[in-house]
This record gives structure tokens, C-alpha cells and sequence, in this order.
């Protein structure tokens, strides 16, 4: 069980789709989406060779978009030698779909960066260096996408976890979903990217999907159940898809590890969701 646990880790590629209707959305219009989710970069199982085969691999699902959800590098122990945001930076670039490559940042691209921590601010490392190689990053950030008649907002959030008091229980977070959302003028669909699903409950009936990672699907699961998910509402949010009234939520398993380099029932995935 161990062994397979490494292996489907650091051997196993695979896609989802999600087909969705969500109430907010234009009637008729068409978008499909692909997400490349916490790919926490490391030396094992999700090294530089690894990454640009994930590239290759959302590249191929025919996308109008792609989006990055954050958590670039991996923290765990279980590693060699680090991969650094600018190592895996200048891979990502080679991301391409017509409507554009766009990313956020998640906690462990905050918690990497000593200086951001220091200073309480951001912009952080990653997103700095991922905006250095093309990709721009919705820091609480809202932008208008695609023609007349077929426009829609793109919205992304900051992580709900940058920062630890000194007492290291009080998390500060930096995300600011009313802030986006005022952001979105008219009544074109709106679409927004946050890291942690936690931040759904907080999203309004204007926004027709979010879209997050950070859960891993629990990265260890049992069917339907996972022993541990990294969210104050337990499984609420843990994997897939969910709508509660007018607003749905995609949570992508995700590519990478944290804690350890393992992975049993939910395979590293690129996240596939088509919009009609």
C-alpha cells in the first residue's frame, strides 16, 4: 500500500472532467477550462521534466483558458534538492489557450517567501517571478475576457493563508472576495479563482463559478471519504464539484504533495471544466 501510495504520487498523470450549467452563466456560451492545481515542484515525483509534461498535457485539452491555482513548490522533506518558482516559472510559460494563461498564489508560495512574510505584504516571490515569464497573477484582481457578446470576468483572490501571529494560531489571510467582486462592473458571468475552497461560502450569487485547489482531494482517500482535508469545514468542500443555490465550485485534486510524497485514491490530475 505504501509503494503503490509512492507511486501513483510520482508515476500517475491523469485527466478530469467536469460538465457544467451554472445558473449565472450565459445561455449558448461555450468555455472549457483547464486547471493546473498545487503542483508543489520537487526533486521527487514532480521534478522539472515532470512539470513541462504536465505543460504539455493541459496544452492538449484544447482550452480557451488555463488557470493556476497556486502552490508552485513543495515544503515537505521528502526531497533531494528544491525546485524553486524560477525554475518552474519559465516552464509554465510555455502554457498556451487563447483567452490566456492567469494564475493566483497559495499559501505555501507566501510561506516561502521570508521577505513577504517579514513585511506583511506582497506582492510575494512567486508572483513576481511568475509575472517576469508572462503570466499574470489576479492579486485580488478582477479583468474583463472575450468579445462582445461573449465577455466574462476573471476574477482571482489572495491566499486565506499568508501569514501566522507570533503565536503561530491566528492565520492572516490577504484575501479579499468583496473587493474582486466590486470590481465587476455590468452583468456579464463572472468566474473566480481562489486557492482555498474555504473562501466559496464568502462568494456571492454574481459570481457564476469559482474554481480552487489547496485540498488535494485530501491527497489519501477512500472512495468518497478522506482522513484528513485541510479545511475548517472538514469535507464540505473536499473534491470536485459542488453547487449550493445559484453558485457552483470546482476543487481540483491537484498535481503535487505536501506533508509527504504520497498519494492513495486520488491520482495527480489536470482539471478539466467545460462551461455551456
Amino acid at each position: 500500500m505504501g509503494g503503490y501510495s509512492v507511486a501513483e504520487a510520482a508515476l500517475r498523470l491523469h485527466v478530469q472532467n467536469w460538465a457544467l450549467q451554472p445558473a449565472g452563466w450565459r445561455r449558448g456560451q461555450r468555455l472549457r477550462i483547464a486547471m493546473v492545481a498545487d503542483l508543489h515542484a520537487s526533486s521527487f515525483g514532480m521534478d522539472e521534466r515532470r512539470v513541462a509534461r504536465v505543460v504539455g498535457l493541459a496544452n492538449a485539452q484544447g482550452a480557451d483558458l488555463i488557470a493556476l491555482m497556486g502552490d508552485y513548490r513543495a515544503s515537505h522533506r521528502f526531497q533531494t534538492r528544491k525546485v524553486s518558482i524560477d525554475v518552474v516559472a519559465p516552464i509554465l510559460a510555455g502554457l498556451r489557450a487563447p483567452l490566456g494563461v492567469y494564475a493566483v498564489t497559495g499559501n505555501h508560495d507566501w510561506w516561502d517567501d521570508r521577505e513577504a512574510m517579514a513585511r506583511r505584504a506582497g506582492p510575494c516571490h512567486t508572483q513576481v517571478v511568475l509575472e517576469a515569464a508572462g503570466i499574470p497573477v489576479l492579486a485580488n484582481r478582477a479583468i474583463k475576457l472575450g468579445a462582445a457578446g461573449a465577455a466574462f470576468w476573471l476574477g482571482g483572490t489572495e491566499s486565506q493563508a499568508c501569514f501566522q501571529r507570533e503565536n503561530r494560531r491566528d492565520i492572516i489571510g490577504m484575501s479579499d472576495v468583496p473587493g474582486v467582486v466590486a470590481q465587476m462592473s455590468g452583468d456579464d458571468p463572472a468566474i473566480l479563482l481562489a486557492h482555498e475552497p474555504d473562501q466559496f461560502v464568502t462568494v456571492p450569487d454574481r459570481v457564476a463559478l469559482t474554481l480552487s485547489g489547496h485540498t488535494h482531494g485530501g491527497q489519501i482517500r477512500f472512495g468518497p471519504w478522506a482522513p484528513v482535508v485541510p479545511s475548517r469545514f472538514g469535507q464540505r468542500f473536499d473534491y470536485g464539484h459542488f453547487r449550493e443555490g445559484a453558485r457552483d465550485l470546482v476543487v481540483s485534486g491537484g498535481l503535487g504533495c505536501s506533508g509527504l510524497p504520497i498519494r492513495f485514491g486520488v491520482p495527480p490530475e489536470i482539471t478539466v471544466v467545460d462551461l455551456s
